[in-house]
Parts: C-alpha cells; structure tokens; sequence
C-alpha cells in the first residue's frame, strides 16, 4: 500500500499520495474547492460539488434566452413586420417552443446531471472523536474507515497541443478495497486547478481530524440557508443602502436562487451520509475518554516531517519528491507505457 509522500506515475499522471498516515503537508488549511458542507465539534462533511451554484448558473442562461427570445419579438412586430400587429401569434407559439427547449434541455442537464454525480461523489463524513471516515457506496452501503489508512492523493498532468501547453490537477481521495492493496471502495474527485489547491483541500481535512474544528474554515451558511441570505437582503433595505438592495433583488431574480436553495436542499439530501441510518449513530458525539488516538507510527513519522519543515524543506517538491521516491524504491509505475 502506498505510504504519505510516495509517488506514482501511469499515463503521463504524476500523483503524490498524500495519505494513508496523513502527515501534516506544512501548508495551511483552507476550502478552496468549496467542497466543506457542514462542520461542528465532531464531524465535518465534504459534498460532491455546489449544486446551488450549478442551478444557478443554468437559471442565469435561461433569463438571458428569455430576455434575447422577447427582444427578437420586439424586434420582428415593430421594424420587420409592423403590419402584423403587436401580436403575432404564430411567433408567440415558436419562441414559447424555443423557450419550452431551452428549460428542458437546462433541467435535464443539472437533474440528471447532479444524479449521476451524486451517485460517483456521495458526501464523505470525517468523525475525529472516532477517527472514522464515513462512505457511502454508489449502492448506498455505508463503509466505516479508519481515518489512518485512507487514501488521498494530488495529481498533475500535462497537455500538450499544436499550439499550447498546460497543467492540470486534481484532488482525489477514497477508501481501500478490502481484498486489494491498491484497489478502492470508491474514488471522490475533483479538479482544483493548481495542486496546491488540492494539498491545501486535503489540510483542511486532516487539520480537523488531528487538531480539531478551531484548525479549519468555518462553512459560509449564507450560500447555503436561505433564512441568512434574506436576512442580509433586509438588512440592506433597514440600512437603506439601496443600490447594494437593488442589486441583490436583481440577482436573485436573475439567478432563480428561490428555487435554487430548494434544488440545493434536495440533492444534498439525497446525497447525504445521513440516508444511512447507521450514520446518524455513529456521528453522536462520545465521551473525551472515548475519543480514539492516533496511532504510534503517525506520531512519529510526522515528527521526522515536522524536522525536516524546519529545515525549510517543502513537501510540495515535485522534482525532489519523485528523486527521493526513486531512491528509495517508492517511485511507482503500475502501467506500462
């Protein structure tokens, strides 16, 4: 099984294996996926992705073809054809058919689309009192791990065109298969761009677990519950700062974020650890004395990663990871290229 700060290289992916033993990186802990859902003293949860910000997105290209669908009509009865009359009802029937396509098509992108994500990226429970990570399957089986021995991971790979050349990363992480070393239960992924911004992801998840809720963001509730999103469109109103007042009203028109928190509410339902009633159990918070503790080898290999930090030595050392790895046998390349 692959160790903290071993490498694997297959089809021209390098991946850096961040955890099992997650060792702290020595870079800060933040969200910048915005991935992290709910936190309190015992668990925090991580969600496949912001189905809010998905529906509103598609809502906002909806407005718009509504706003181009009605000015094409403006346009049409009063400079193309202004013998027709206001109403032109045989072009009212084809731009309520355009505009019924658009809906359907927009619909059936972010429902069926954030089902079958749901189902590849359930949400992922961390419980630090038990040192347990809570997985539900694709089948919703729920799969309690030992917080020690899953898997994470950051990966770069580079693209090269005719004319351009990039890089791309992206976060993973997952629980062992139980009859195969290398194998996992399930895989949660997510591209984050730069791979700092996956080490720094996967910070905020380990500083939770090793030092507690106090180490990490707090999750921004008013993107998530519509109460506190009102709340702050009122008090710009009791404020009388009108223009920012204006603006919010607009937005949310615009973006449909009424039936946005709504949508949003219901997928992460669906998506939630908690339709597993085992789950609900398992997170109630224990006694201190019951917490469980960190293992003997985690405390001490972060102790020889704590020394060589001080040293100035950076985790995120592409080329001195893979020299290092290579030297020690822990360079690994499962498929042949």
């Amino acid at each position: 099984m692959y160790k903290f700060s071993d490498v694997e290289h297959s089809d021209g992916v390098t991946s850096i294996i961040l955890s099992p033993l997650p060792i702290w990186t020595g870079y800060k802990a933040a969200d910048p996926l915005n991935v992290l859902t709910r936190k309190n003293e015992v668990f925090i949860d991580i969600g496949s992705g912001n189905s809010k910000e998905a529906f509103e997105v598609l809502h906002g290209a909806f407005s718009m073809v509504f706003i181009g669908l009605f000015f094409i009509y403006i346009l049409f009865v009063t400079l193309i054809e202004p013998q027709s009359g206001f109403l032109n009802i045989n072009l009212i029937i084809i731009l309520i058919g355009c505009l019924l396509f658009v809906f359907c098509m927009c619909v059936s992108y972010v429902v069926i689309g954030h089902i079958q994500h749901g189902k590849e990226n359930m949400q992922t429970r961390f419980n630090r009192q038990r040192r347990e990570v809570a997985w539900v399957d694709n089948k919703k089986q729920l799969h309690l791990v030992p917080w020690e021995s899953f898997k994470a991971w950051v990966s770069t790979a580079s693209t090269v065109g005719d004319s351009v050349a990039y890089r791309s990363a992206l976060f993973g992480m997952g629980p062992p298969a139980y009859d195969d070393p290398h194998g996992f239960i399930g895989v949660w992924r997510m591209p984050c761009g730069v791979e700092l911004s996956g080490i720094m992801q996967w910070e905020c998840i380990r500083s939770f677990m090793e030092l507690g809720p106090d180490h990490i963001p707090d999750v921004d509730m008013s993107q998530r519950d519509p109460k506190l999103h009102y709340q702050k469109r009122q008090a710009l109103r009791i404020q009388g700062e009108w223009k920012s007042w204006i603006k919010h009203v607009i937005a949310d028109w615009f973006m449909g974020r009424f039936w946005a928190f709504k949508f949003a509410r219901l997928f992460e339902r669906l998506e939630s650890v908690e339709v597993c009633k085992d789950a609900i159990e398992w997170s109630k918070p224990l006694p201190e004395e019951q917490w469980a503790k960190p293992s003997a080898e985690l405390v001490e290999l972060e102790k020889k990663w704590r020394k060589r930090y001080k040293r100035r030595e950076k985790f995120f050392d592409m080329e001195r990871r893979i020299a290092e790895a290579k030297a020690e046998g822990r360079y690994y390349t499962p498929v042949n290229e």
